[in-house]
């Protein structure tokens, strides 16, 4: 069992560097390792160049539910769905005549 916890903490690490830490589909978050997945979902969700849920979900091979749990926790704003960036001034209805 304290092997288990020893990869746990050397997983949490490669997180802060935005690598995905090491986590097995349906392995149990917990401690550290919780922590720094977390940290890399909310990464994934946030800008420069957001991720859906969904493409997360296939990224890291969690579920929906499990991703959008995380990012509730954690406090992220939720985009609408069907979310696209701003592309700009051109872009906008308002300049069609």
């Amino acid at each position: 069992m304290s092997k288990s916890t020893n990869s746990c903490a050397s997983d949490a690490a490669p997180a802060a560097s935005g690598k995905a830490p090491s986590v097995k589909p349906g392995q149990r978050l917990t401690g550290d390792l919780a922590e720094s997945f977390r940290t890399y979902v909310v990464s994934l969700y946030s800008e420069p160049e957001p991720m859906s849920i969904r493409a997360i979900c296939e990224k890291t091979r969690r579920s929906y539910g499990n991703i959008h749990r995380i990012l509730k926790d954690a406090k992220v704003t939720l985009r609408n769905r069907g979310y696209q960036k701003p592309s700009g001034p051109k872009g906008h209805r308002d300049d069609v005549e």
